[in-house]
């Protein structure tokens, strides 16, 4: 049985109508011993040789990819790699004046999954829904200018912020104080910029 959650959506429209959303609960992750081992039963392959076999699959996929195709997988679904501009790569007009980028500027930066169909029916027919838990958007009690002002302080006080530092420090959730942060770190004015990637990125005061 899997349990849904309702989730409250950002009124970015500003109706003053609450719009919702639906998502499944997170129960954890199964890896891959533990879906061998459960694929194994009642089949005459071992868990080791379930493991093998996904692993050759994975590899076989990875190279077809580095070659530039997309992999489909009849009952799975098509997945496609994606590619964008290294962190420290400047943005490149299509015509006229700019930095011109080669090879060396981009990087691979996921990969696109599609769903076969026939999984999601699957799937529909055979998942029993029953109600969760409410989550509400987490709003924070200071301004936006209020908010800035207490990261430029946190910063002169720390040196370094990251992602955990500034929700926690004005309360707002992890995805709404993660885009304001990028959004000012694209902003000179707010004397804030980042640096490094992914997790390992940090913001700082602009020199």
């Amino acid at each position: 049985m899997a349990k849904y959650i309702k989730k409250e959506m950002a009124d970015m429209r500003q109706s003053g109508v609450k719009q919702v959303c639906y998502r499944l609960k997170s129960n954890g992750t199964v890896g891959l011993e533990e879906l061998a081992r459960e694929c194994a039963r009642g089949t005459t392959f071992s868990e080791a040789e379930m493991k093998g076999v996904v692993t050759t699959l994975v590899e076989g996929m990875v190279r077809n990819m580095t070659r530039g195709f997309s992999v489909h997988i009849d009952g799975l679904g098509t997945l496609t790699p994606k590619i964008g501009l290294r962190e420290d790569a400047e943005t490149e007009a299509l015509d006229g004046e700019g930095p011109k980028r080669n090879a060396r500027s981009l990087h691979v930066t996921g990969v696109s999954f599609r769903a076969d169909k026939g999984l999601v029916k699957k799937l529909d027919l055979r998942c029993k829904l029953e109600k969760g838990a409410v989550s509400r958007i987490r709003k924070s009690k200071y301004t936006e200018e209020q908010r800035l002002e207490k990261a430029r302080r946190f910063l002169r006080e720390h040196t370094v912020m990251r992602l955990g530092d500034y929700y926690r420090l004005v309360g707002l959730s992890r995805t709404a104080a993660s885009l304001e942060l990028r959004k000012w770190a694209r902003d000179v004015a707010t004397g804030i910029t980042s640096e490094g990637s992914y997790s390992a990125k940090v913001y700082v005061l602009r020199k």
